[in-house]
């Protein structure tokens, strides 16, 4: 952004006005010159969804089918395979979804067992103990494909068994760049114990293994069930290297898999791309005379009939031979032959083996006679029926592993459907869609006849109701949740849950809430809806304040679940959660008694739509935790009441709209703990911004005195919202609709409905829970519903949408426009991220960043100026503009406009302008970050920096967003000793940015999400105290300056592209003297509605820069500076500071910003909105410039300025600043010698005038 540079009422000219007074000019200007600071510039150098599918080594029961192996390596030269090793060819699972390709080149060992090569014996127990000649001694035959690479007898380096109930997690490599001692494997799902403590309890990667295949990790799996693991790998600092990754466990046995270094998941040791293995297992043990025939895409085709490939290769599941493929191969082709017979007889069985799946697995397996080819080890058909859903009355939608090579003729030999009671239905018909596997089955389906069954080929599912069928039957628009009447002594409870068989209400004591008092069964009715109602025959004459659960049961399972429409909560601990009760308990309230009953929407002055808010995000707790607030408070730090304590600073400050962290009762924290955590950790703290959603309706505790009264946090917010409104700021929620914290929170109550879907019907989860899927009409309602109560009971004027671009356009259309239904002024913005996933298979138009070109209800943050401006996520902290990072300045522009570059707006308030908020480093932090310098030494250079940002978001086009603490240079240092220099990556604290060159204490939190208040306090004395903290309190008033600014005028409010084009234009042309396409100086204008004239220059190089005008912009030259280097607001500064007035340009001192203004209409006299300023040597010395200046007119005397400022910074002490050196001394004298002179030339005029 540009600034201009205004002096007093006139542009000042420096000339000599008459030679009488020649001496006074001349002694002014020596005057002035002295005093002034002598200011050298210097340059400153500017320094992560394959489905995984577990495979099996492992100790089963003998299988008398099978040729049992056992991998027991004794010694470098003997390997004996025994029964217990080998899958049961009875109890084989399908590998469904391998999709990665090959590792592990073909002629190095591709199992737990060495391949051993030559003859083997018709034991059950295979001596497999090889002598060096033994290989020579084969028939002189080819023993693998022709072009595979030739057996050898090297023992590799392998794995031990694995010992019984445990599970091998086979990892190629580790994340690149990361040592090995800081990452960890971070562990959930089925297993013994789930890694616990982000990040340190993840299990460290030094305690990994090698084998021939890179890493693995032994880990015990849970003895409750065996269905999925999760893992991930981390990092000592917290970050998430991998990515979430899910293996399902296809049977309780399998107990290994292998992960590739693109981190899919295998159940066999993948190979080198190029090849594919076939597998054969006899059940006989006897592989004489057997070979393959290959032909399709194979690159070496059998040739000489019938001699194959022969099958000598051991491996775990029999016999082996590695095949070379055809570049680009789609199928292979073989026959498994017998060759010590003829005929017809040579084929083991008579058809062709076909498989056509090659891009995602690469190892095949055949057994005996079986005419079939299995993509994993466990002999599963390929075609196999994994999931079935009812999409409507008449049609059941199956899922397949595949349908290739199978037609509508064969799938119907199998497949058989029947009711409730076993009655098979008759099918009308099928279709099959190959390329998604799914198969749709057609015919009478009623649901009074239950849930169907579906099988085929020995498979069996039940079928479930997609979320769209139940939507036709069951989409309810009625009230939900527990109303309570006035006096309490009645209650109207609703619960949506269509699958329930029954469904219980129990009610627990308002004293006790772990004592039951009653229970109470509700009734169905026929759209999914339970009800009771609740009076006094229960024994409880008030219901308000007791808690209560519901209770569901489904066949034979039963579970207790939250009301989601709660409207409070009971006292949360999330260390008490169980396996009976997993959530807070919900509470009987009525919202409309509680609280003030006058409450209103805000009225903000001069507010009329989007592009006029400033808003100020701010976590309740941060804002008041500050030690210096001790004895200064009447009401406990942290919570509501404190925070309505603190509302004058924000006041004065001068934002629109008070945008507060998630208040929503969230899950992990202890709201009976109301400590101070006063160490500096990142880590394990009561502490949480609260985007772990447990309820959409009900408050969290942690910020209310009372958080065991269920009333009183109701109360506290609307007083909070009331006193808010009371001085002009309205209030913004942050609301977290994109997931839960849990997926079990709304899953338990309707399954596979609440959610986004899997095309299996399993939720699609985000952070650990589950998204919610707001395409559904029930949890469509579940937003609006929240959105309305939210609006109507607590009168807030707007919401913060976290990750919006996870939601569906329509439902965030929907619930804008019946907030604004409500509350006209209502406001609207959200992280509009690319990050839509919605139902698998089933794209809508997503509430992202592409929306805004089709929408001008919601506005969404721009990154784009965000990294243009300091940068950010994924490169935080490399260069930007106000770091010295030269960039397009067309780009800068353009988002200086409201017309960001990775998205189209077509309205300014689309565009959230900001560069910092809650997530990652703070603005001051990034700025060290990027620079490379230690605060300590470079602290005023930063806030110079600072201030530039600041001024560039407050004078764009589109919503201006500011970070608490933002305002005055807010840090999250970690001073913590054991951090007070560099430690190893294996001990770095969690969400830890290092700076290279602060030599004390050099790490810094970024998401501070889990740190202590330490860490995350409001500064009030770097905000507040001038003489502590000059300079951060000079930039608090340098922010509330350009706030007072731009609510002052239209002209960086504008409501429309089309104005915003025409009235706002660039000033630094590329060309124009030494301006380039990439540059560090940028200058622009924009005309507000009265015709004012705004120019705003930005220099964020290290040297001065001249800014050309020319006959377009020259006049400017006679405009007012409203904003320099040291102050602003909209008054003229009579002395501005970093800039200098040349006959047809401006030079600007280095990282400085200059407003000026040409004004057609002037700010009333009786209108004081200038900031205050701390009162700082700077200022003073511009104070008495102002006096030797009015002296100086009064005898028509034009002070004089130095024209030109030094070009380059020549050290960081030297740097332009609040506090720059003057002499009172030459002050004093300079004045003196003013005076005399002024003296004398009176007493000549005197003599004259009476000679005269």
């Amino acid at each position: 952004m540009k600034r201009k540079d205004l002096f007093g009422d006139k542009q000042t000219q420096y000339t000599i006005r008459k030679l009488s007074v020649g001496v006074a000019s001349v002694a002014t200007g020596v005057c002035i010159f002295l005093h002034s600071p002598q200011v050298f510039a210097e340059e400153v150098s500017v320094s992560p969804a394959t489905t995984a599918i577990a495979e099996s080594n492992i100790n089963q029961v003998d299988n008398q089918q099978s040729t049992n192996l056992k991998d027991d390596i004794n010694s470098n030269s003997e390997t004996v395979v025994t029964p217990s090793d080998m899958p049961d060819t009875k109890q084989l699972v399908s590998d469904e979804t391998d999709t990665q390709k090959g590792v592990t080149e073909p002629d190095k060992a591709t199992s737990l067992l060495e391949e051993n090569k030559g003859p083997v014996s018709d034991k059950n127990t295979l001596d497999l103990k090889v002598a060096p000649s033994t290989l020579q001694n084969t028939p002189d035959k080819t023993s693998q494909a022709i072009g595979a690479p030739s057996p050898t007898l090297k023992v590799a380096n392998q794995a031990p068994r694995i010992e019984n109930g445990y599970f091998r997690l086979h990892l190629k490599e580790l994340p690149q760049g990361h040592p090995v001692e800081s990452t960890g494997l971070w562990i959930w799902g089925d297993v013994d114990q789930p890694s616990s403590n982000w990040p340190n309890g993840a299990i460290p990667m030094t305690d990994a293994k090698k084998d021939d295949y890179g890493y693995y990790v032994d880990f015990k799996l849970s003895e409750k069930q065996r269905k999925q693991i999760s893992f991930l790998i981390n990092n000592k600092a917290g970050t998430n290297l991998s990515g979430d990754h899910h293996i399902p466990l296809l049977r309780p046995e399998m107990n290994q898999v292998w992960i590739d270094e693109k981190y899919g998941i295998h159940t066999y040791q993948p190979l080198k791309e190029g090849y594919v293995r076939i597998n054969y297992l006899s059940s006989s043990g006897n592989y004489d005379h057997l070979s393959a025939w290959l032909f399709k895409d194979v690159a070496n085709p059998s040739t000489t009939w019938p001699d194959g490939s022969n099958f000598v290769n051991q491996g775990l599941y029999g016999r082996y031979i590695d095949v070379p493929l055809k570049t680009n191969a789609k199928e292979i082709g073989f026959l498994i032959l017998d060759e010590s017979k003829t005929g017809d007889a040579v084929k083991v069985q008579p058809n062709d083996y076909v498989f056509r799946d090659l891009a995602n697995h690469n190892q095949i397996f055949v057994k005996d006679k079986d005419p079939k080819v299995y993509n994993n080890p466990y002999y599963i058909d390929q075609v196999q029926l994994k999931d079935a859903q009812q999409i409507d009355l008449t049609s059941i939608q199956a899922s397949f592993t595949t349908l290739d090579g199978v037609d509508k003729t064969e799938i119907l030999k199998e497949l058989k459907v029947t009711d409730k009671n076993q009655n098979a239905i008759q099918i009308s018909d099928i279709t099959l869609d190959t390329s998604k596997s799914l198969l749709i089955i057609k015919g009478d389906f009623n649901p009074k006849q239950g849930h169907f069954n579906i099988s085929y080929n020995g498979n069996n599912v039940t079928t479930r109701q997609s979320w769209e069928f139940k939507d036709q039957l069951y989409a309810y628009s009625g009230n939900l949740g527990a109303v309570l009447n006035q006096d309490g002594s009645k209650v109207e409870a609703s619960l949506w849950s269509p699958s329930a068989d029954s469904v219980t209400m129990i009610i627990y004591d308002k004293d006790n809430q772990n004592r039951v008092v009653a229970t109470t069964p509700l009734v169905k009715n026929n759209k999914g809806v339970w009800q009771t109602i609740l009076d006094t025959k229960l024994g409880i004459k008030n219901y308000t304040g007791y808690y209560y659960l519901y209770e569901i049961k489904r066949g034979k399972d039963k579970v207790k679940i939250l009301d989601p429409y709660a409207k409070s909560l009971a006292e949360w601990d999330s260390n008490t959660v169980n396996d009976d009760i997993k959530t807070a308990k919900a509470a009987f309230v009525n919202p409309s008694q509680l609280g003030p009953q006058n409450l209103s929407f805000a009225k903000i002055a001069n507010f009329k739509g989007r592009q006029d808010a400033v808003i100020y995000e701010a976590h309740v707790r941060d804002f008041t935790t500050d030690r210096s607030l001790d004895g200064k408070l009447k009401n406990q730090f942290g919570t509501f009441a404190a925070f309505s304590e603190k509302l004058d600073y924000l006041q004065k400050l001068g934002v629109t709209h008070i945008q507060l962290l998630p208040v929503l009762s969230y899950f992990y924290v202890n709201e009976m703990d109301k400590s101070r955590s006063t160490a500096y950790t990142s880590s394990d703290n009561n502490y949480n911004w609260g985007y772990d959603p447990q309820s959409y309706f009900a408050l969290s505790g942690m910020y209310s005195e009372k958080p065991k009264d269920p009333s009183a946090r109701i109360a506290e917010l609307k007083q909070l919202i009331h006193d808010i409104h009371k001085r002009g700021m309205g209030v913004i929620l942050d609301v977290v609709y994109n997931h839960t914290a849990k997926t079990y929170l709304f899953e338990d109550i309707e399954p596979n409905y609440y959610h986004f879907m899997n095309e299996d019907g399993s939720p699609r989860e985000s952070f650990g829970g589950g998204r919610l899927g707001t395409t559904h009409a029930m949890s469509r309602r579940v937003l609006v519903d929240s959105i309305k109560y939210l609006t109507n009971e607590f009168k807030v004027d707007g919401f913060r949408f976290d990750m919006m671009g996870d939601h569906d356009a329509a439902a965030i259309e929907l619930a804008y426009k019946e907030a604004k239904a409500i509350n006209s002024n209502m406001i609207m913005i959200g992280e509009g991220w690319r990050t839509f996933q919605g139902d698998q298979g089933k794209p809508v138009k997503p509430a992202d960043q592409d929306w805004m070109k089709s929408t001008d209800t919601v506005g969404v943050f721009s990154d784009d100026i965000r990294n243009s401006l300091k940068s950010g996520f994924p490169n935080e902290g490399t260069p930007a503009f106000i770091t010295g990072g030269p960039q397009s300045l067309q780009g800068i522009f353009k988002n200086i406009k409201a017309q960001p570059g990775n998205f189209e707006a077509d309205s300014p308030g689309d565009v959230v302008q900001y560069i910092a908020a809650h997530d990652n480093l703070t603005l001051h932090d990034v700025i060290a970050k990027s620079i490379n310098k230690d605060p300590k030494v470079a602290e005023e250079e930063i806030h110079r920096r600072l201030r530039l940002g600041n001024v560039m978001i407050l004078t764009s086009q589109g919503t201006a967003f500011i970070h608490s603490g933002q305002e005055y240079g807010r840090t999250k240092r970690l001073l913590n000793p054991d951090y007070m220099t560099k430690v190893s990556d294996d001990k770095l604290p969690n969400k830890a940015t290092l700076i290279e060159a602060v030599k004390e204490y050099p790490y810094f939190i970024h998401d501070s999400y889990d740190s202590s208040d330490a860490i995350n306090h409001f500064d009030w004395a770097a905000a507040t105290d001038n003489n502590k903290h000059p300079i951060s309190t000079k930039t608090q008033a340098y922010t509330a300056g350009l706030i007072t600014l731009r609510r002052s005028t239209d002209a960086f409010r504008k409501l429309s592209k089309a104005e915003i084009d025409r009235e706002v234009s660039l000033i630094t042309e590329v060309g124009q003297g030494d301006i380039k396409e990439k540059d560090l100086v940028i200058a622009y204008q924009t005309i507000d509605s009265k015709g004012d004239i705004y120019a705003v220059f930005v220099n964020a190089d290290s040297k001065a820069r001249n800014v050309l005008l020319g006959e377009k912009y020259k006049h400017l030259l006679k405009g007012q500076v409203i904003v320099d280097a040291d102050q602003a607001g909209i008054k003229p500064i009579s002395t501005p500071r970093g800039v200098h007035f040349e006959k047809d340009s401006l030079l600007i001192d280095p990282l400085t910003a200059i407003v000026i203004k040409v004004g057609k209409v002037a700010p009333s006299p009786k209108e004081d909105l200038q900031a205050d300023y701390p009162k700082t040597q700077s200022f003073k010395e511009s104070k008495t410039v102002e006096k030797v200046n009015r002296i100086a007119n009064k005898t028509s005397i034009t002070p004089v300025v130095s024209k030109k400022a030094d070009s380059y910074l020549t050290n960081e002490a030297n740097l332009p600043k609040t506090g720059d050196k003057s002499s009172k001394i030459l002050s004093v004298v300079g004045i003196s010698i003013l005076a005399s002179l002024l003296a004398l030339v009176g007493l000549s005029l005197k003599r004259n005038r009476h000679l005269k």
